[in-house]
C-alpha cells in the first residue's frame, strides 16, 4: 500500500483548537494538496494587481497643503509608503527566481518582459510543475509572503498629525494640526476645536 505523503505548503491548514498545522494530504505526483494548489495559482493571479495598486499610494500626492522645508519653501511631498515600496520591491525578484528555475530546469522559454503581470502569468500556466518540485512548499511560501506583504502595505494606516503652526483664530493659543478624515479627506483644525475653511490655510504659512 503506498503512503501518502502530506502538503509541503506551511500554511496548509491550521488546527483551530491546538494552533498546529496539520497539513492536508497531497495530490497524487504533487507535493501540495489540490487546495494548496489552486491558492498558489490564485496568488499568482493577484500579484499583477497588488503590484500596480501599491504602485498608485507611491504616486505623487495631489494638490493640497504644501511641506515646509529648511529653506523656507513650500513645496509638494511624495506619498512615500514604505511598506508599498518593500513589497514592489521583493515582489519582481521572487516571481523572477521561480521563473528562472522552470526556464532552466524545464528548458522552455520565458515571459518577455521582467514584469509583475508577464512573470507571474508565465508561473501560472507552469503551476502543476510547480506544485510537484521537490521546492514546491518553498514556492507556494515565498508567493503567499509576496501576497501578504502587498496586502498588509495596502490596508488604511492612521494618519499622524502634521503640525502647521500657531491657530490665526482670535487669542487662541493651541497649535494647528492637519487630520485625516472621513473618506481620507483632509481636516485642519487646532487642539482647541477650531476648523479652519481652505480659504485660510495660506494664512498658516504667514504664521509658521
Amino acid at each position: 500500500m503506498a503512503i501518502q505523503s502530506l502538503c509541503e505548503a506551511g500554511h496548509c491548514r491550521r488546527d483551530r483548537r491546538s494552533g498546529e498545522f496539520q497539513p492536508r494530504t497531497a495530490a497524487p505526483g504533487q507535493r501540495l494538496c489540490q487546495v494548496c494548489r489552486d491558492r498558489l495559482r490564485d496568488d499568482l493571479g493577484s500579484l499583477p494587481a497588488l503590484y500596480e495598486d501599491c504602485g498608485e499610494v507611491l504616486s505623487p500626492a495631489r494638490p493640497g497643503i504644501t511641506e515646509r522645508v529648511s529653506s523656507g519653501r513650500a513645496r509638494q511631498g511624495i506619498r512615500l509608503n514604505e511598506a508599498a515600496l518593500q513589497a514592489r520591491g521583493d515582489m519582481i525578484p521572487v516571481l523572477a527566481s521561480w521563473a528562472g528555475t522552470v526556464i532552466a530546469e524545464r528548458r522552455v522559454g520565458g515571459p518577455s518582459r521582467r514584469e509583475a503581470g508577464p512573470l507571474a502569468a508565465f508561473l501560472a500556466r507552469h503551476v502543476d510543475w510547480l506544485a510537484a518540485h521537490p521546492a514546491a512548499g518553498e514556492c507556494a511560501a515565498e508567493v503567499r509572503r509576496a501576497v501578504n506583504v502587498a496586502r498588509s502595505a495596502l490596508e488604511p494606516r492612521p494618519a499622524v498629525p502634521q503640525e502647521l503652526g500657531p491657530c490665526p483664530v482670535g487669542d487662541c493659543p493651541e497649535r494647528v494640526l492637519t487630520v485625516r478624515g472621513p473618506g481620507q479627506t483632509h481636516a485642519v483644525r487646532c487642539t482647541a476645536g477650531h476648523v479652519l475653511p481652505p480659504d485660510r490655510w495660506l494664512l498658516l504659512s504667514s504664521l509658521a
